[in-house]
């Protein structure tokens, strides 16, 4: 399966391709094409990767903001929902649904063919998602319901242009964001009383992104580490000093083992066999990883911070293994080594990458973004700290952090999401 969000796409060439209506077309529906191709509306809604990584950025800091709140008593729980529940579903769902739906919705037509979904439609798109984040910001348990649409129509919109795109292969994609949509839907349910469960749909939601990031950061990290040897010394041909490809056996093995251990964990997270499960996972993407020669790259922050996201996915499995076997860790804290660490860490790095390249950009992280990713990894460290000693204090500090780093990504990137590609 190649799930890859592709951030080098020659959109120029695509357009080339384009430009002759086909015969066959009737005039009114060639006019239709037409006029979608000669995209005149605004900037910030020409692709998907600007308003929803900007929500996903701007999110980020207001959900954490108002969890630190909410977590240091300067402000009341709402009734409909307790502070942690708050937490855990505004992260998964409003920022980590935001970034999915900028990564997926860039990525499609680069497996399609197809023009990408922009203009109003894709306002609309971001404003159902921005709802969402409002009435879970509400207290009102009836209106909270609202925040499970955005998640399926964001499936049933990609199901469209892979299925127009006759692209079957990718169809795996709408799958998961279905589970994610599904995931949501008992989150609420579960929270109103209509199904006696605890905690399973959160963690299935998170094993969902988890597998997600082990499919696509399995790729693109080595992929892209090999391209930029490759480019630096272009007769490097020793296999021995080159990325492993993504794709082998030892890659499918470990994805499938590790995705199974964490469906094991959503339904026995405190069983001993669940722990040495994920600990072997664990074991297994890091030694995933080793083969990606990320020590070679270390220089290149751009590339080398896929490779410490990575790591904390393999590091995470270990930890939340370990914390199910040894009573000394807790499985909360263990949770924000995969939570902060890998998937934090993971979607900072895409979305600046996906930024730069389709806006035209050089791929160059410079102090503001090598800030972003060592603000976040420091935020992982403090949070885990946690653990052990002064907890208040570290899970502050660990928050403030988050925020820092994406007050200056949104900082940052704000400017070019609303200027046309260069």
């Amino acid at each position: 399966m190649s799930i890859c969000f592709c951030v080098n796409e020659n959109y120029t060439q695509l357009m080339a391709q384009q430009s002759k209506p086909e015969p066959t077309l009737s005039p009114g529906k060639a006019a239709k094409i037409l006029a979608r191709r000669d995209y005149a509306g605004p900037a910030f809604l020409s692709g998907a990767f600007r308003p929803f990584f900007l929500g996903a950025s701007v999110w980020a800091v207001v959900a954490i903001g108002y969890w630190l709140a909410l977590y240091n008593g300067w402000m009341d729980t709402p009734e409909a929902i307790t502070g942690r529940d708050w937490h855990i579903h505004e992260m998964l769902f409003g920022f980590g649904g935001a970034a999915l739906a900028g990564f997926i919705l860039t990525a499609v037509p680069n497996w399609t063919g197809r023009l990408p979904v922009r203009g109003w439609p894709l306002g609309g798109l971001a404003a159902i998602w921005l709802l969402g984040r409002l009435v879970m910001l509400s207290g009102q348990p009836v209106l909270m319901l609202l925040d499970v649409v955005f998640l399926f129509i964001l499936s049933a919109v990609v199901a469209r242009e892979i299925i127009g795109g006759r692209n079957k292969r990718n169809l795996v994609v709408v799958g998961m964001i279905t589970l994610m949509a599904t995931a949501n839907l008992l989150t609420h349910l579960e929270r109103v009383g209509l199904f006696a469960m605890d905690g399973h749909s959160w963690r299935f939601a998170l094993a969902v992104l988890l597998t997600l990031l082990s499919l696509i950061g399995g790729r693109v990290t080595p992929s892209f580490t090999r391209n930029l040897l490759a480019k630096q010394n272009p007769a490097l041909k020793e296999p021995a000093k080159m990325p492993a490809k993504p794709g082998g056996k030892i890659d499918k093995i470990v994805m499938l083992f590790s995705a199974l251990s964490l469906l094991v964990w959503v339904f026995a997270p405190t069983y001993f066999g669940t722990g040495i499960l994920l600990c072997l996972a664990g074991l297994g993407q890091l030694f995933r990883l080793s083969r990606w020669q990320g020590f070679q790259v270390m220089h290149q922050s751009i590339i080398v911070v896929l490779h410490i996201a990575y790591a904390w996915l393999g590091l995470g499995l270990f930890l939340l293994g370990t914390a199910i076997l040894w009573d000394g860790f807790l499985v909360s804290d263990a949770i924000h080594g995969l939570t902060i660490g890998a998937i934090g860490i993971m979607i900072a790095a895409m979305m600046s990458r996906a930024s730069f390249g389709h806006s035209g950009l050089a791929m160059r992280a410079g102090w503001a973004l090598t800030s972003v990713y060592a603000l976040i990894g420091l935020a992982v460290i403090l949070r885990l700290a946690a653990g052990f000693f002064a907890p208040q204090i570290m899970v502050t500090l660990s928050g403030l952090a988050w925020i820092a780093a994406f007050i200056i990504f949104a900082a940052t990137f704000m400017p070019l999401y609303f200027k046309p590609r260069q």
